[in-house]
């Protein structure tokens, strides 16, 4: 043919690095199953906790499984996608990362086993995803209803996210509950926002508090002002409160130059600065304000006339501060002082500066109908209290997903064994190979009772089948105690856990499951090492 070339076509560069169809699938089954097993340790009220030591030296121990895996510097991306999983967990459900990082690690195990009996992956995913849509339906049947008002089964849930992170977290669980309860509106709860964690380094666990109101960590700007304000008229700022030219609004800038030719001539410019933050802080006390909150700074000059009015000043406050304490006091944030009017201040019993020298804290509490509450994490060290501050956010999000969605289930492994036993009936009923893979999602969902068992110190095997009898029989709240080393029902243990934990485990687990199975072929920029190292095959995931 007329210009055809025997010239070779280069489309991929030889130098980058490729791999391609089943090696690809075991090598990203190899990759995120690393990932997985990273975390199975610190599962459980048992599990074993990591030390994180970041480039700084810095050392965070827990055993979190989002926190240990959005630290760790992870470089597959296959590993990237688990990563991931827990990540959309957190966000989603607050609780539940281990476990469902966990379950994608198995059914990326049990894939890779069905790959090697010849099934393809798309067979896979449509069983993973019929395992998938038939297990909500299952959870939906099991789940057992529950309001705001429960509180004995809202402490429940509380206490079995805090598990294994602070002693049993009985102490804990009834300040989460009166917080979310607290704020609860319409079937809303709003803990991102409404619900402020202080934490405060000194005194026991046990001392943490609910405070009805807003706690900061800030101090007054000058010892010479009250520690308490009862009755408190709060004013909040985003300007700065110093001396200023004498005509010039606060914050405002003057390109006017003043030329000083005598002492006298200098002397009435510096008192017309003072008369203008006298007469500032004059309008602050004439309207009835007590206490100033500010986002900028409040000079020395200005501390002196505060002071004098009896005025409580707090300076630096940041925005979010600003805005839980309007939300709060109803007071209104203001930019200018000489802007304040007297239906912009706030309202609250009082105001107050607690705490050491290295850890003052600012109260304020009193106030009417609040929309925001404040919980003051204690413990003995910084270590303590950083662990403390994320056992109590877990536990506010899964005492919120009770409330919103008004639905409970058993935890100790009893859901996923309940799972595990009707899903195989159901895969009985699946024509192809499709079933293969609905069993096998069936079998990946006994690592979580398997695992539990395991890191306990039991027998896991002896565990496992004593669970199914049970369930067999038709107990399908039973779970593992894993205090006693028995199967007992996890509503009267109080092991009880909102079902958006379950439900959201299933769909983020599947869908990244489903993504990584769907790739074939690995094209790397650079040479990077994606391919297994000398002596491990591309399909080692058995060791795992």
């Amino acid at each position: 043919m007329a210009g055809q070339t025997n010239q070779p076509i280069v489309i991929i560069d030889p130098s980058k690095e490729r791999v391609q169809k089943r090696d690809a699938v075991h090598m990203n089954i190899t990759a995120a199953l690393a990932v997985a097993n990273m975390v199975k340790s610190t599962f459980g009220p048992s599990g074993m906790d990591k030390m994180l030591i970041d480039a700084a030296g810095d050392v965070a121990i827990t055993n979190d499984g989002e926190t240990i895996l959005r630290k760790i510097d992870v470089q597959h991306p296959s590993a990237k996608t688990i990563v991931a999983v827990a990540t959309t967990q957190e966000k989603e459900a607050g609780d539940g990362t281990t476990a469902a990082v966990m379950f994608a690690g198995e059914l990326l195990k049990k894939a890779g086993n069905l790959i090697d009996m010849g099934v393809h992956p798309t067979t896979i995913v449509a069983g993973y995803k019929l395992a998938e849509v038939k297990s909500h339906e299952i959870l939906n049947e099991l789940a057992t209803d529950v309001t705001r008002d429960n509180t004995d089964l809202l402490q429940s849930i509380a206490s079995t996210a805090m598990v294994g992170k602070v002693h049993d977290g009985s102490d804990l669980a009834p300040i989460c509950v009166q917080a979310v309860q607290a704020i609860e509106e319409d079937g809303t709860v709003d803990v991102f926002n409404d619900i402020r964690i202080q934490k405060s380094v000194g005194k026991r666990i046990e001392d943490t508090e609910l405070i009805t109101g807003v706690v900061i960590d800030k101090s007054r700007v000058n010892d010479a002002m009250s520690k308490r304000v009862k009755n408190a008229r709060i004013a909040l700022l985003t300007s700065n409160i110093e001396y200023r030219k004498f005509g010039v609004m606060p914050g405002g800038k003057s390109k006017e130059k003043v030329k000083i030719t005598s002492s006298d001539q200098l002397k009435g410019f510096y008192d017309g600065e003072e008369a203008a933050i006298k007469s500032d802080i004059d309008s602050l006390y004439n309207i009835g304000a007590n206490v100033v909150f500010t986002a900028k700074s409040i000079t020395e000059s200005s501390q002196g006339y505060l002071i004098k009015r009896g005025i409580l000043g707090v300076a630096r406050v940041k925005d979010a501060d600003l805005e839980a304490i309007s939300r709060a006091t109803g007071a209104t944030i203001i930019s200018n002082i000489v802007d304040v009017e007297e239906r912009d201040l706030g309202a609250a019993g009082l105001v107050e500066e607690k705490g050491s020298e290295d850890e003052e804290l600012m109260y304020i509490t009193g106030c009417k109908n609040p929309q925001t509450v404040s919980i003051v994490a204690h413990g003995g060290t910084e270590h303590v209290v950083d662990t403390v501050e994320g056992a109590l956010h877990d536990a506010l999000r899964v005492v919120a997903d009770a409330v919103e969605d008004g639905e409970i289930t058993a935890g100790g492994g009893a859901c996923e064994i309940e799972l595990s036993l009707r899903l195989r009936e159901y895969a009985a009923t699946i024509g192809g190979k499709e079933q293969l893979a609905v069993s096998a999602f069936a079998d990946a969902l006994e690592t979580i009772p398997y695992t539990l068992a395991d890191n306990a110190g039991f027998d896991s095997d002896d565990m496992l089948t004593a669970l199914k009898s049970r369930h067999i029989d038709g107990s399908a709240s039973s779970g593992i105690d894993v205090y006693s080393g028995e199967v007992a029902d996890m509503y009267e243990q109080g092991i009880i856990e909102p079902l958006r934990v379950k439900t959201q485990s299933m769909k983020s687990a599947t869908d990244a499951v489903v993504m990584i199975l769907k790739v074939d072929d690995v094209l790397a920029a650079e040479r990077r090492e994606l391919t297994p190292k000398p002596g491990q095959a591309p399909r080692d995931y058995d060791r795992f």
